[in-house]
């Protein structure tokens, strides 16, 4: 273990988590907030910076960087990240209790949205500009958004973006890949830019708009309001950002496919056919369900809800406009269905990935032919290659690892809740970074009242979703430290 490495590379990512803080110094300056609001920022930018200087002081001979350094490096990059840029949230004195500052900031980061606040409207604007600012950097990761900006070798490069890009395949755009993270941040960066104009033009206000097209394009939760999107009551605001949350949880290399003009090439990708069809499959069955249940008499309104929830769920957003815990048994199974399968690979969607779920599935039913004929030669195959039997292992794995997790977390929080339903919902909320489920949905603040004990493994269960469990169990893997090699 080249621990070296891991001091340099940590320090440098948490100047770079330093130098985002002085945006929120800025809104608060703009916004004319008391002096404390911004102090607490400054003081935070100072303590970090003191540590990352502390932590270089002695560079490393050796700047080789090998799979396991590079996801120590990601889990532990996460995990300073969540825990300094909850400092201001205490310091200012808005969220008191540093655990649940702690918890916020790794919903935030993780893009979850889940919250502890039952009331966010009071929070000053550098606060909340933060939380969401959060959602825009941990959308598309932390790490890939230093490795656009910062000098880096590929061989370091490519351990750290494996670790950290969300997926079951990772793969490059152009030949160099600290190229690709810039085309993939300058993709980012342009279809927020158009989200926030149109949310302008819905009638938002500018502050508004810039916090939810953050939630909207890191597929968080965090909104300026307490009824979340439903507080504006727009029709066009909520089909701009239901068509816009679909959009962000498809993979980023499809719109750079689109900007070359291989527009034909982006249809015929097996993961977004797949995607589309769960979104229409799921939106068409829930708007038959709720006419059957006569909760809506509007057609146009059932349509209009049921998208935008369906749209929310499965890119693991979490924005709400209407309490859909309230609609049929129907409506919630398919809900739980679609926090699971989660956006695209290469989206900032959570979940499994709906590439994950297609191949397993294909992979299911060929053991199911192989049984009716042992003969036969059966492949599976995604985007029309053939899978190696290696590959499809890996992803079977990654099934059987998230059910573990999932369970496990569900255990252990489980004496904090009153029923197996809520136990459910937590775990899936926070491991699939979506923040609202079929037990909290239009709930205000259902995570505040969990003890200490069960927000510190929330958080977990947050940050290993969002890394996609692997990092986190490396880290604190005691064979890691053991193994010299």
């Amino acid at each position: 273990m080249n621990f070296r490495i891991i001091r340099f590379f940590l320090s440098r990512l948490l100047l770079v988590e330093a130098g985002l803080m002085v945006l929120p110094v800025i809104i608060g300056l703009l916004y004319r907030e008391p002096f404390s609001s911004i102090f607490s920022f400054l003081i935070v930018i100072g303590i970090i910076t003191f540590i990352s200087v502390l932590l270089n002081v002695k560079k490393p001979d050796i700047k080789t960087l090998h799979t396991k350094e590079g996801m120590i490096i990601v889990a532990l990059t996460w995990i300073g990240w969540t825990c300094f840029g909850a400092l201001p949230f205490v310091i200012s004195g808005e969220i008191p209790f540093y655990i649940d500052a702690v918890f916020e900031m790794a919903s935030g980061f993780t893009t979850t949205g889940a919250s502890i606040l039952r009331e966010v409207e009071s929070l000053s604007h550098s606060i909340l500009f933060w939380r969401s600012f959060s959602h825009l950097i941990g959308g598309m990761g932390v790490l890939v958004f230093a490795l656009a900006i910062f000098p880096t070798g590929a061989s370091e490069t490519v351990h750290l973006m494996r670790a950290e890009v969300p997926g079951p395949k990772f793969g490059k755009l152009v030949s160099r890949l600290k190229q690709t993270a810039i085309i993939l941040y300058v993709i980012y960066f342009v279809m927020t830019f158009i989200t926030i104009i149109l949310l302008i033009l819905g009638g938002m206000n500018v502050f508004d708009a810039v916090c939810h097209s953050f939630g909207i394009a890191g597929t968080g939760g965090f909104s300026t309001h307490n009824a979340s999107i439903g507080f504006y009551n727009s029709p066009y605001i909520e089909w701009v950002t239901g068509i816009m949350m679909m959009l962000f949880g498809m993979n980023f290399n499809l719109f750079y496919m689109i900007v070359l003009g291989q527009t034909l090439s982006v249809w015929r990708d097996e993961e977004l056919r797949v995607y589309l069809s769960v979104i229409f499959g799921a939106t068409t069955v829930i708007v038959v369900s709720n006419s059957i249940s006569g909760i809506y008499e509007n057609l146009g309104e059932n349509i209009r809800h049921t998208f935008f929830s369906v749209s929310s769920v499965i890119t693991t957003t979490g924005f709400l406009t209407v309490d859909f815990a309230q609609w049929s048994l129907t409506a919630i199974f398919i809900f739980a269905m679609l926090m699971v399968i989660g956006g695209m690979a290469g989206s900032t969607g959570g979940g499994i990935k709906v590439a994950r779920f297609t191949i397993a599935n294909k992979s299911m039913f060929n053991e199911f032919r192989l049984m009716q004929n042992p003969r036969r030669v059966v492949v599976t195959k995604f985007n029309g290659k053939p899978l190696t039997e290696y590959q499809v292992t890996r992803i079977r794995n990654y099934v059987l690892a998230y059910v573990f997790c999932v369970i496990t977390i569900c255990l252990l929080i489980s004496p904090d809740t009153p029923d197996m339903q809520t136990a459910v919902s937590a775990t899936l909320n926070t491991f699939n970074n979506i923040g609202v489920g079929f037990a909290t949905a239009g709930s205000a603040a259902p995570f505040t009242d969990y003890s200490i004990f069960s927000k510190i493994v929330l958080i977990f269960s947050m940050i290993a979703g969002r890394l996609e469990i692997y990092p986190i169990i490396l880290l604190f893997s005691p064979s890691t430290y053991l193994n010299k090699s």
